[in-house]
């Protein structure tokens, strides 16, 4: 397809500037590895041939890209059948001297290489619009509006004219009803069970308490570092998907998707294959067979019953407007449920108290994920305020990011036991469980002992609009392998502000 000029001669002067700050500062590569770079983001072929070069040589583990060092490695290099070899491609380009010039220049200019390539983004970006038809490239006005705008600019320019396009569909914030219509379907649904959400994995109580995982809804996963809200998540919500074949989005921001994969691994092989891994064991590597028979089990597990329904978003720069889009994206090819694993202010507002942008950030999460929008169903983990893991946790503990919990469905806040609230001691805690009485029918309670050589955690309710608060949830915790055992229910009591 022939592109318009205004989408093609511009681009070259940002594409020649570009390889240049790559080649002079060869470390720039790792900066942009992440993003989709192909021939088609160039317009000419000299540039895309200059990038790919030195993105080869990035990749081998060279950092100076001098005359002599290019040169190896371009003869070097094998030949292709019915393609130009690397060093006649290269000769034919201009060699160094090409490229020399433009190095010299970026070296003693550093900091515009991001605005070249985001340019280079921008002027890629029109032209698959103009590919798509999405562009009236006959309107001069409107082509020469879109390329003095800046790669944001004319993001946000498309966006608004898609949902422009589309505002007359469900159009407006206020429907009305009567109440009382409909009650019969609304009985019928009751009767159905479909105000119950997904069941969590092996959690009877939270169910309960909880009702499920039910989409449209935020739930908050409060706790402080190294407690275990990554863990949490993957054995209680991730396992719920790979059981009830929901498809979902997982985004992550201070793990890797290989530390998150060892840990569906080890989380699969102990609670589902009941062959529990030493997570620890896991990173010292040399496995004995036994070891790897397990690690394989589990694999061949999690393909069988999960390919394809987790899409995880490894995110190198914490933006929630990216994960927001991924939503909007995923939402129609049937991704009902969203994990982020940590939920966090938004570092790109800088006009904002941290406070402020979490906030912000919370409100316009619940307005995408809500019902009567995408009706997502969605897990925020977040880090408890340092110097707030109190005996008794509640909605202050979110500290100045308190408001956050106003759009929440259920705020699920944990800690660990503290030493004086094992049994003899101080605090002693009153675990206990609900039995029925075999001949009268009847409910009552039956004390549950802890062990003083275990690791508890107790998960508060600090708020819950589909049940009670008033009483906590014991976990037994074996972080080895990866196992959050639901054991008792308890009511800490308020004991001052501690």
């Amino acid at each position: 397809m022939k592109f318009i000029e205004e989408f093609v001669s511009p681009s070259f002067y940002h594409e020649s500037l570009l390889s240049g700050y790559l080649w002079s500062n060869p470390s720039n590569y790792q900066k942009y590895k992440s993003h989709k770079i192909t021939k088609d983001t160039f317009t000419e072929g000299v540039w895309y041939f200059f990038f790919q070069v030195g993105r080869e040589m990035y990749d081998k583990g060279i950092r100076d890209f001098d005359d002599k060092t290019v040169y190896t490695f371009l003869v070097s290099q094998p030949k292709e059948v019915g393609k130009k070899s690397y060093i006649d491609a290269y000769n034919g380009f201009g060699g160094y001297e090409t490229i020399h010039e433009l190095m010299t220049k970026c070296k003693n200019d550093s900091q515009n290489d991001e605005y070249h390539f985001n340019e280079v983004q921008k002027y890629e970006s029109l032209r698959r619009l103009q590919h798509d038809s999405l562009i009236n490239t006959d309107d001069k006005e409107l082509v020469n509006k879109l390329c003095k705008m800046s790669l944001k600019q004319v993001q946000l320019f498309v966006t608004v004219k898609y949902k422009e396009a589309f505002s007359h569909v469900n159009s407006g914030d206020v429907i009305e009803h009567d109440l009382v219509d409909d009650l019969d379907e609304t009985i019928k649904d009751l009767d159905s069970g479909e105000s119950m959400g997904s069941p969590l994995h092996d959690a009877p109580r939270l169910n309960r308490k909880i009702k499920g995982w039910k989409n449209g809804s935020l739930y908050y996963l409060v706790l402080s570092s190294g407690v275990g809200k990554s863990s949490i998540a993957m054995e209680k919500f991730i396992l719920s998907l790979f059981e009830n074949q929901e498809k979902a989005i997982l985004a992550i921001n201070e793990e890797s998707v290989k530390k998150w994969r060892s840990l569906l691994l080890a989380t699969i092989s102990s609670k589902i294959m009941r062959k529990p891994i030493n997570r620890e064991k896991m990173y010292e590597g040399n496995f004995k067979e036994d070891m790897m028979k397990k690690l394989n089990d589990a694999k061949d597990w999690a393909k069988q019953h999960g390919q394809g329904l987790i899409k995880t978003l490894e995110l190198k720069k914490y933006r929630v407007e990216d994960i927001f889009n991924r939503v909007e994206l995923y939402r129609p090819k049937g991704f009902s449920k969203l994990i982020i694993d940590t939920f966090k202010p938004d570092r790109s507002q800088t006009d904002l108290a941290r406070w402020e942008s979490f906030s912000n950030s919370a409100q316009e999460l619940h307005d995408l994920i809500k019902e009567d929008n995408y009706n997502v169903g969605t897990l925020a983990t977040v880090q408890l305020k340092l110097g707030k893991e109190t005996r008794f946790l509640d909605l202050e503990s979110t500290g100045k990011s308190m408001e956050i919990n106003e759009v929440a469905a259920v705020v699920m806040m944990g800690r660990l036991l503290f030493s004086d609230e094992y049994p003899g001691e101080k605090f002693a805690l009153k675990p206990y469980n609900y039995k029925k009485d075999e001949l009268t029918g009847e409910w009552f309670t039956e004390d549950y002992k802890l062990d003083e050589n275990k690791t508890y955690m107790v998960l508060f309710l600090a708020k819950n609009r589909f049940g009670s608060e008033d009483e906590q949830i014991i976990f037994e915790v074996n972080y080895s392998i990866n196992s959050f055992e639901e054991v008792a229910f308890v009511k800490v009591p308020r004991l001052g502000g501690f």
